[in-house]
């Protein structure tokens, strides 16, 4: 135990050797985290100052949505708004800003890539609608400008993305209700030739006067047999000639209209079934055709309304406060390095005394 307490003292003891080690050099600490504040202070003001505008973008859905249902966005939509950072991000856009605002005369030495990292930044607002153009440049002016640059043309490419995928879902559709058109011309006119040369209301007109000949054939027909009967059983020959004569003739007769009507018979119903089928295509062409053509007018009506509608919602102002260097910021990095840097020497320099 005595022990135990010896070795708790003395700790105590070096510790407080060490703060009043520290205590009596506070000047020296002091003065290195002035140094330092006062370099970091030098080194800012001699930076070549940047500024920063930025200018936002909103993206309001389809025209053609229900309005009902705009409140209720999904994390996955809002999501898929991050494809817009492409537009205003692409290499073209910023190649095009470049030339006109005359960057590369003022950085020659670097690539445009890495120009590109330096001046440009965009993103999309976390859970929002906004995208969001940051511009760097040392001129607020020009910083500004490029940023509205940027974010109207974003706009105007977006527009025009939206133009070309609607106009080849139209010239698609314009496609697709011409041929359903001559599909159901030609249909049309199969079905007129065949009404033209194979009329079958008039061949149903001639079969019903033959089934109707036919017909009042039958009572002779039975007359003439029972009249050849009632002969035969009298024993009249020559009367019985005659009768069975003017049967046979009348068979003859029923006969051939029988035969008549067999063949009429099988011809309509051949000519039916065509006329059937050509009315089931002509039907089929018809329906094609109707929704052709509406699927043609409801993009017709709805151009413009279907893709998201981007609109700058900010141009951004010309920016009063230098973005970089941040002097203050600075300074106090630096004075919080030197105030470790002096207590880690004050640290190792220590020696604590012995007894």
């Amino acid at each position: 135990m005595k022990i135990a307490t010896g070795d708790y003292a003395a700790e105590s003891f070096q510790a407080y050797e060490y703060l009043d080690h520290v205590q009596r050099r506070w000047k020296f600490v002091l003065a290195v985290c002035a140094a330092a504040g006062a370099l970091a202070l030098m080194v800012s003001l001699l930076l070549p100052k940047e500024y920063t505008a930025m200018a936002s973008i909103a993206i309001d859905p389809p025209a053609g949505n229900d309005p009902r249902t705009a409140i209720t966005v999904s994390p996955v939509y809002l999501e898929s708004l991050r494809a817009y950072e492409m537009f205003a991000s692409g290499d073209t856009l910023f190649q095009r800003a470049v030339d006109k605002f005359h960057l590369r005369e003022a950085s020659s030495s670097k690539t445009m890539e890495a120009l590109k990292r330096s001046i440009l930044k965009v993103a999309k607002v976390k859970d929002t609608k906004i995208l969001q153009i940051s511009v760097t440049l040392s001129d607020p002016r020009q910083a500004q400008a490029m940023a509205q640059f940027l974010a109207a043309e974003t706009v105007t490419l977006s527009r025009s993305a939206n133009f070309a995928d609607e106009q080849d879902l139209r010239d698609d559709a314009r496609a697709r209700a011409a041929e359903a058109q001559k599909r159901l011309e030609q249909e049309q006119a199969a079905w007129h030739e065949f009404a033209v040369r194979q009329p079958y209301e008039s061949m149903q007109a001639d079969l019903g006067a033959l089934a109707e000949s036919r017909e009042k054939l039958q009572p002779e027909l039975t007359e003439a047999r029972t009249d050849l009967a009632e002969i035969s059983n009298d024993g009249a020959a020559a009367m019985a000639a005659r009768v069975r004569a003017r049967l046979e003739s009348l068979e003859k007769q029923d006969a051939d209209l029988a035969a008549q009507i067999q063949k009429k018979s099988a011809v309509l119903s051949d000519r039916e079934a065509r006329g059937e089928e050509l009315q089931q295509r002509l039907r089929a062409a018809q329906s094609a055709f109707d929704a052709a053509a509406g699927r043609q007018r409801e993009l017709e009506t709805s151009a413009g309304l279907r893709g998201e509608r981007l609109r700058v919602m900010d141009p951004g102002v010309v920016p009063e406060r230098p973005s970089f260097p941040n002097v203050g910021l600075n300074v106090l990095l630096a004075m919080a390095v030197a105030l470790i840097v002096s207590i880690t020497f004050l640290t190792l320099t220590f020696r604590p005394l012995r007894a």
